[in-house]
């Protein structure tokens, strides 16, 4: 035992103080090395509801019980100046590697080192102050009510504040052939929601099309109609990812002067075979009221003997061009940041592009992604951080909310170019997409040389902090390589993303 001098003491007093001042951090869940800006050596465990989540999410999913795992904690700062098409990491993101787990015996999980990864400026879904905005949207209760086509678990991504609360913005939903009992359920399900919407009988008499050009009477002579500065007609499978941005975007354009705002599909050979330079329904079609006016007074809907519209047109987006071209001189104001999304197959080249896209279609039908899934990254670093991309020395891509990526012989492309996943009609897989996309680059899969773990679920545990569970499975074929063996085993990374 040391003698009781005040030397002693003082000397005893320093280096606990020393101890405190490296390891204290590390006690409470913060290691210095992280306070520096450098990346801990050691991971940390989640707790069991972390645990008892995962293990949900594996079981709805059907993956497991005994996968592969890796895991990482992304901390993120809010300092980058712009929102790159692809962010460099000096850093592996896997340090560690995968484990093989049964996680039926598992106590817990670990989530991984912390690592420090840059973004732009936060902003959140709660942020956005969408009251300008007045939607209309045409179904049918039962595409609303389905499990495979209900859109209410997207549209209470950018509808709302992401905590129950509107936005601001409204939504006519009209649903077709349907009851009183239908449309109080489906406006209880939407106000539980937080979502601000008049949910009303469209009119039996008209066909597909004549109910999406109703729609812009609804919209113009909804009570809310003065308030709203831009009147716009969606389908049910339309999601606005950036909020904030596609607010920002339109605020460009003077909601007291005639526009009719939208985009073309991406398929060249239909604009052509459409012969007009209409906007596609599905990407989202803005009006300001100038124009709504003008077309509520039109004859959009008269029909010849023959049962087909005067105007002309079989679909809803095609009539209302035509009526605003023989019964106005307003034209399209092309905003080529929305898409129309008109794709087949595995969509991963547009969602791993690094690219920007105000609107998203067809993720239910035509192709399938986890879209409300995608988006709830959101709720930590920001709208900007959806589908962001982060490059990492390990040859690892995160385009955050999609997808993880891997290349296991190195990354020898560029990484600008969209990868060509889509299916073609025979004959036109380098052209059809061309002037959208660019020349895009050959796909990657059953090459050996991608593989990817593609998002299935997320969750917000609290107010900046979000979990992403990716799934590669086992029997995924587009994975391996000629003369490769399938691996053994389901894989599941899964991230979390903290201040």
């Amino acid at each position: 035992m040391l003698p009781r001098t005040p030397l002693y003491r003082y000397l005893g007093l320093f280096f606990a103080l020393v101890f405190v001042w490296y390891y204290g951090p590390s006690l409470t869940g913060s290691p210095l090395s992280d306070l520096r800006g450098g990346t801990p050596t050691s991971p940390f465990n989640g707790g069991s509801d972390q645990l008892s989540w995962v293990k949900e999410v594996l079981k709805k999913h059907n993956v497991g019980p005994e996968i592969s795992y890796a895991a990482r904690t992304l901390k993120y700062i809010p300092d980058a100046k712009e929102r790159l098409s692809m962010t460099e990491v000096d850093q592996d993101l896997f340090p560690e590697n995968f484990t093989d787990i049964k996680v039926d015996e598992k106590t817990s999980l670990p989530l991984g080192t912390k690592l420090n990864v840059h973004v732009p400026e936060v902003l959140r879904p709660s942020a956005a102050d969408a009251s300008s905005l007045i939607f209309g949207v045409s179904t049918t209760f039962k595409r609303f009510t389905s499990e495979d086509t209900s859109p209410v678990a997207e549209w209470t991504r950018w509808l709302t504040d992401g905590k129950g609360n509107s936005n601001g913005a409204g939504l006519i939903l009209a649903l077709f052939n349907t009851t009183d009992v239908e449309i109080g359920h489906a406006a209880d399900r939407l106000a539980i929601a937080g979502i601000n919407a008049t949910v009303v009988a469209s009119n039996p008499s008209l066909d597909m099309a004549g109910r999406y050009v109703d729609l812009v009477q609804m919209l113009y002579n909804h009570p809310t109609a003065k308030q709203r500065k831009y009147f716009s007609l969606i389908d049910d499978d339309t999601f606005f990812p950036f909020m904030n941005e596609l607010l920002r975007t339109l605020s460009k354009y003077n909601p007291a002067k005639p526009y009719y705002i939208g985009t073309f599909t991406e398929r060249v050979d239909w604009i052509l075979s459409n012969t007009v330079p209409m906007a596609y329904g599905g990407g989202g079609i803005f009006l300001t009221a100038p124009v709504a006016s003008e077309l509520v007074k039109a004859p959009c809907l008269q029909k010849n003997a023959e049962g087909a519209y005067l105007v002309g047109g079989d679909q809803g987006d095609r009539v209302l061009y035509n009526c605003i071209h023989q019964h106005t001189d307003f034209v399209m104001t092309y905003l080529p940041l929305l898409s129309q999304e008109d794709e087949f197959g595995d969509p991963a080249g547009f969602y791993e592009s690094g690219r920007k896209h105000l609107s998203l279609h067809h993720y239910k039908s035509w192709h399938h992604t986890h879209i409300a899934a995608l988006h709830t990254v959101a709720d930590a670093c920001g709208e900007d951080c959806v589908m962001q991309r982060f490059q990492f020395k390990d040859n690892f891509i995160l385009s955050n909310g999609y997808s993880v990526a891997q290349y296991p012989r190195g990354i020898d492309f560029d990484v600008d170019h969209m990868e060509s996943t889509f299916d073609y009609p025979q004959g036109k897989e380098g052209v059809i997409h061309s002037y959208a996309f660019g020349e895009m680059r050959k796909k990657l899969t059953r090459t050996g040389r991608k593989r990817a773990w593609e998002i299935v679920e997320a969750r917000t545990e609290k107010e900046g902090r979000v979990q992403q569970v990716y799934v590669k499975r086992a029997a995924d074929e587009r994975w391996v390589g000629e003369g490769e063996e399938r691996p053994a085993l389901d894989s599941v990374v899964v991230l979390t993303w903290i201040p």
